[in-house]
Parts: structure tokens; sequence; C-alpha cells
């Protein structure tokens, strides 16, 4: 049977050739244990396709569908650990971006950090179930007791590109971009450049990699054995604390 692999999270046109790099090494260790690893990832234009195929091997997804939509398709298999400001050991955070704001460091403690300004004005999000983009940020201001804009004044981007962009141009006020996504825009993305960190969502898991269910406790820990093998990565207690 033919196999399917995805990492889309993070696959900017930027990022395409450190993509296929990890997915080399990962590809080669999961070789080495035994799997039939595909040459090449996929990458499709909606990942529901591959996060749900009958040939699904190993992918990278958020963690919001792995907790709700994702839920009897997939298993939770593996966290990597990814190095910008916000992220922890397969935790990271969101940053809240505006035009006008002074630069905010993450905080030292895993709580949220941002005041009603930061989330004043028109939200740019990129998609409803995303947690970094969306729910996150829902759920602290609740916590807080602030309102986030009603849903008639949030303008859905589908990507966190695109909400950087939104607020750049002034068609939105604020994004939440989770800070892997951040320092990539800061790297790659000129309208990162006109923005600022208002605030900061609380620490969450990080994004997970999952595999298909038909797989027992020896495989899975195989295919574990294979990840922590390729990259920095972490085996989460709580993976779906969102």
């Amino acid at each position: 049977m033919s196999q399917v692999a995805a990492l889309p999270m993070y696959d900017w046109p930027e990022r395409r050739a450190a993509t296929d790099a990890r997915w080399q090494r990962l590809r080669d260790a999961l070789r080495t244990e035994g799997f039939d690893a595909p040459d090449v990832l996929e990458r499709p234009d909606d990942p529901f396709a591959v996060w749900t195929s009958p040939d699904l091997l190993i992918a990278e997804t958020c963690t919001f569908p792995l907790a709700t939509s994702l839920a009897g398709h997939v298993r939770y298999l593996a966290t990597p650990v990814h190095q910008a400001p916000g992220c922890g050991p397969g935790t990271y955070r969101s940053a809240i971006v505006r035009r006008d704001a002074a630069d905010m460091e993450p905080p030292a403690n895993p709580g949220a950090w941002f005041e009603t300004a930061a989330i004043a004005g028109r939200f740019a999000a990129n998609m409803p179930e995303s947690l970094s983009g969306h729910v996150a940020l829902a759920r602290d201001a609740a916590a807080a007791g602030l309102a986030l804009p009603a849903d008639n004044d949030v303008l859905w981007t589908g990507a966190h590109r695109a909400s950087i962009r939104a607020v750049a141009s002034g068609a939105a006020d604020f994004a939440a971009i989770d800070c892997v996504s951040w320092a990539l825009a800061q790297a790659h993305e000129p309208a990162a450049e006109s923005l600022a960190v208002a605030g900061w969502t609380a620490v969450r898991p990080g994004l997970p990699l999952v595999v298909p269910l038909r797989f027992g406790e020896e495989e899975i820990a195989r295919l574990r054995r294979a990840v922590l093998a390729a990259e920095v990565a972490v085996v989460l207690d709580a993976p779906l604390a969102i």
C-alpha cells in the first residue's frame, strides 16, 4: 500500500527546501524502523484530505482539529520542538500583532499577557478552528473578562500570512499569529515590518504529529522512536490541553 505523509503547518514557499530536508531525515528514520515511508511529502490544498486519508502514515496538524474534527480519525504521536520567541519544549504561544503597538517580549509566566487595547478593532483570523489564530485568543480573552469583536467584525483570511498582510494593510486591526509563524513572517514577509507584538496568548501544546488509528502500541513505539531520532521532539502528557 502506498502511504502518504504531510508536514503542512509551516511549509511556507521560502521554507519548502527546509521542509523537504526535514522530511528526508524523518523518512529515513521511519524506514529504519520498518515503515514504508514515501519518498516525498503530499502538499494538498486541503490538509484534511491527508489527515483523514486511509493511506496516511504520519502528518503534522493543529491541536484544535486533533481535539475536535479529527477525533476518531488519527491519534497523537509526538510534538516537535521549535526555536522561536514564545516557544517552549513542545509548547507555543500566539503573538497579538498590530500596527499601533510597542513590541512586547513573551512573558516569563505561562499565562496570557495583553490588555483591552491589544484586541480593539477588527480581528483578522485565519480560520475559526485554528487554535493559534482564533481559539486560544478567544478563550484567553473570555478568561480575562474581555470580549473579542463579534463574528461580523472578524476578517477570515485562510492563513496566518494573509492575516499579517490584512493588519499591515489596514483591512484589520489585529491578529493572533503563532510564534513560529511570526518568526517566519519576520524573516520572509515584508508586511510584518510594519507590525509589532501588542500581547501574547497563554502557553499551549505545540503543533503535533499524528498517525492513523490502525497502528498498535508496538508500532506507535517505533514511530515515536523514529521521530525522536530524526528531530528534537517531545511526547506530551496532555497534548490536547487547549
